[in-house]
């Protein structure tokens, strides 16, 4: 069997892949990626109640599919989600799907954003207003220093 010399512009490219290879298998693992997602979480009434009790503040956008100022307030919401993302979570919660929650904390008109505290509801935020003034209202309701007090 006859050995097969690679030509000399392909020489430089094995040996260049041979180092990579041996740099990669040298390098420690990347951590890995972070299970916590800053986005709004679906709320339903199986998951209601749990994700108040694993996160101390709390804010629950009611709305519903056909409601314009509904759709209006979402990007918002979302912006605001990744904003405070680990002072505040964020949850959606859809009152045609799940209407016993918001009769139960006296929602009466959408959007209402319902602001809690360690489980308790501390502040309510009805219909759609500008992302600055609600950024201002959820620092003030959560005690929150710094952007919006």
């Amino acid at each position: 069997m006859t050995k097969v010399t690679p030509p000399a512009e392909d020489r430089e490219l094995y040996a260049w892949r041979a180092k990579r290879t041996a740099e990669l298998q040298h390098r420690p693992s990347p951590a890995p990626p972070s299970t916590s997602d800053p986005s709004p979480a679906h709320l339903t009434s199986a998951t209601f109640t749990t994700f108040l009790q694993e996160n101390p503040r709390a804010v629950v956008d009611v709305w519903a599919p056909w409601c314009g100022p509904c759709r209006y307030l979402a990007p918002t919401v979302d912006a605001l989600a990744h904003e405070l993302d680990g002072a505040v979570k964020f949850g959606k919660l859809n009152s045609d799907e799940e209407p016993d929650i918001p009769a139960t904390f006296g929602v009466q008109g959408i959007p209402t954003l319902l602001l809690f505290q360690r489980g308790k509801l501390v502040d309510r935020v009805v219909g759609a207003m500008p992302k600055d003034v609600l950024n201002a209202r959820i620092h003030r309701a959560f005690g929150l220093g710094g952007n919006g007090t």
